[in-house]
């Protein structure tokens, strides 16, 4: 399938307007560029919670919900690229995920880099998972409906955290939900090279954040960082993937999935064909992101047991 016209004419502009050379900025002047857009959508309240007195987590609860009803609740992780501040940039979007599938959600602003290297904001979100199950009464939310939704490098992370709490014996995630999450840098897969420039992800980007993210001595194959090479993938939580047909990373999301079908996990895993990576940035200017975001709620949902709707997945 061709690129998606209106994306197309977005990347366009951008790369117009100098996304090409944002591998040569400098951490303040990327997180000032890479503002998140704007979302018109119903605003859901939120609280903001403290832990170990340097991580915010913001929990919200969907429009129409009373704070004090027990909801299930969705860990979200943010597409920081390691080095962004998301939390109010992301409180649209957090509002959207929260109606969308009234459930409450809880934003973990996680430390960054380069001033926080790996594994340091890995260890921030699963101290956060773990925090939110203890403190499940406090939030009010179902202690068993608990799952986690990473967006690319917080697709990352979040699924580092299954594997991290799997290890530790611990099942307090219920689900993971992934969107074009990075989760090998090291195995040359051919969509790296496909799409490794003009699609709003280029190499050099990513070699930007490599360098921020991790000191150069520490060894990019570690599970822990490339989630795709670990030894065993059982006993990780259901999942749903959604990969992008214009991604570098789409490759590398579409194995994920298929070796947690292989350790026989159930996955909804599907494709959107026409998009670029981060294509939920335009959920209001292209139609595929609304349509993502429904089947993830819907999987979620159903996982959780409270959808009806039957899920087609699809990898092509």
């Amino acid at each position: 399938m061709p690129l998606d016209p209106s994306l197309k004419r977005l990347i366009a502009k951008a790369y117009l307007n100098g996304f090409g050379s944002i591998h040569q900025f400098s951490p303040e002047q990327m997180r000032r560029y890479l503002s998140h857009p704007k979302l018109k959508v119903p605003q859901a309240s939120y609280k903001d919670y403290t832990l170990q007195d340097v991580l915010t987590l913001r929990c919200y609860t969907p429009s129409g919900k009373s704070e004090t009803e027990f909801l299930p609740v969705i860990i979200y992780i943010s597409a920081t690229a390691f080095v962004i501040d998301r939390l109010d940039a992301s409180n649209d979007y957090c509002s959207l995920l929260a109606n969308s599938l009234q459930m409450k959600v809880i934003n973990v602003a996680h430390r960054l880099a380069p001033e926080h290297k790996f594994p340091r904001f890995l260890n921030d979100c699963v101290d956060s998972v773990k925090w939110v199950f203890e403190y499940a009464h406090k939030l009010k939310i179902d202690q068993n409906k608990i799952g986690i939704w990473g967006e690319s490098s917080g697709g990352s992370i979040a699924a580092s955290c299954t594997h991290v709490l799997r290890d530790e014996g611990s099942s307090i995630l219920k689900h993971q939900t992934l969107f074009y999450p990075m989760v090998d840098l090291v195995t040359p897969f051919p969509s790296k090279s496909l799409y490794a420039y003009g699609y709003m992800l280029d190499k050099p980007f990513i070699e930007w954040l490599d360098a921020r993210g991790f000191h150069p001595e520490q060894n990019r194959a570690d599970p822990l960082a490339s989630p795709l090479l670990s030894a065993h993938f059982s006993n990780l939580p259901p999942a749903t993937i959604i990969t992008a047909e214009f991604d570098p990373l789409r490759d590398e999301g579409e194995v994920y999935a298929q070796k947690l079908q292989q350790a026989n996990v159930l996955v909804n895993a599907k494709r959107f064909d026409g998009m670029i990576h981060g294509f939920m940035r335009f959920y209001h200017k292209v139609e595929a992101a609304k349509a993502a975001l429904d089947y993830a709620c819907d999987a979620l949902k159903q996982t959780f047991g409270y959808s009806d709707t039957e899920l087609v997945p699809s990898l092509e």
